[in-house]
């Protein structure tokens, strides 16, 4: 009997050895299931911000995409506007705000940006690009686009180009407006060896004048402008200028550079962004610092918004990323309570897979 409880006890144990040693190989030989994480927002390479005051916010993207804050922005929120990409947003007060983007689309909210309606006007060249919008109150607001500068006095119903160029899709570029009757335009006409690249208004948008000493051969390589009064500019592109006659005469400040908007406070704090840099200054551009936070999510930087010397954000895109079968394209949005000296970054996920089935290609998004 005392053999047969044995031999039992044996060959349980080789059995619970046996079991033991099978169930480890396949877990050993199990494949690790990759997550796919839901995208944290609906924003697309992120393009452009603007704050309202200190707790309210939106940042427009690609696709019809956009965040907004209320709370400064601890946390965002996303909605859709249409699909077309969206390259400006500005708002009056809480309510009444304005976006721009491809294709001559434009798209107006009264309810602080839950729900927009499209704005169709005459004149409108459909395959323009429409890529700022600014309302200096109610009723004066200017469009910008590749075909010229639309304008309203009417609060946005009726709309006219008061500067065309003479080549198609070599217009206006960037504008800066000072106040309601002052403000400068960036673009030309083409007609010239050497045009103007800068032009003049002192009534209201209504005429525009160009700048002798802003021509081709003095800012070949700029891109945007900033000027906080009729005489105080920078411009900006692979190069930093500053101008302190109204543009007839400039001074580069730094030779190399790669600046996409500026944002200029006061005559001394501004702050340059662009690629992979912020830059900041504190003497109008004597000197300017690299305030650029040590992040690899940083590729590229498109927009600034400050509302004091000390209090701002950055918004731009980062590195797309791939994680099993979906294809996510990152946007961060920077804030600073510090001038710019210190950052926090916020990364913003979207799923991009949908998009590129659709397409049939994987076109980068610009």
């Amino acid at each position: 009997m005392q053999l047969k409880r044995n031999i039992l006890l044996a060959i349980m144990i080789i059995l619970f050895i046996y079991f033991e040693i099978h169930s480890c190989s396949e877990d050993r030989l199990t494949v690790p299931v990759i997550e796919e994480p839901e995208a944290s927002s609906m924003i697309c390479s992120a393009k452009n911000v603007f704050f309202l005051d200190s707790l309210s916010g939106w940042v427009v993207g690609s696709f019809g995409t956009m965040v907004m804050t209320s709370d400064g922005g601890s946390t965002w929120k996303g909605t859709l506007i249409d699909e077309v990409s969206l390259n400006d947003i500005q708002f009056l007060n809480e309510g009444n705000g304005w976006v721009v983007g491809k294709d001559g689309n434009m798209y107006r909210t009264v309810d602080g940006g839950s729900t927009w309606e499209k704005v169709l006007f005459s004149g409108n060249p459909q395959d323009d690009d429409f890529y700022h919008v600014r309302f200096m109150n109610d009723t004066l607001g200017f469009v910008l686009g590749y075909h010229g500068v639309f304008r309203t006095d009417d609060g946005g119903t009726s709309w006219v180009n008061n500067w065309l160029p003479v080549v198609p899709y070599k217009g206006a570029w960037d504008m800066s407006l000072v106040d309601e009757s002052v403000g400068y335009l960036l673009g030309s006409r083409w007609m010239d060896p050497d045009p103007p690249l800068i032009y003049r208004t002192e009534d209201g948008g209504l005429n525009w004048s160009a700048v002798e000493g802003a021509k081709v051969s003095v800012l070949k390589s700029v891109l945007t402008i900033k000027f906080i009064d009729k005489d105080t500019g920078w411009a900006g592109g692979g190069v930093i200028m500053k101008t302190a006659d109204g543009g007839e005469s400039w001074v580069t400040q730094v030779a190399e550079a790669t600046v996409r908007e500026f944002f200029f406070t006061s005559s001394e704090h501004g702050l340059a962004v662009g690629g992979r840099t912020i830059l900041c200054t504190t003497n109008g551009g004597a000197t300017w610092e690299d305030v650029t936070p040590e992040d690899e999510r940083i590729v590229d930087l498109r927009d600034v918004y400050f509302l004091d010397d000390y209090t701002g954000w950055v918004v731009g895109r980062s590195e797309d990323e791939k994680i099993g079968s979906k294809i996510y394209k990152h946007s961060i949005i920077l804030s600073t309570d510090d001038g710019g000296f210190s950052w926090n970054i916020k990364d913003f996920s979207f799923d991009y897979t949908g998009f590129l089935n659709a397409r049939g290609d994987s076109t980068s998004i610009q």
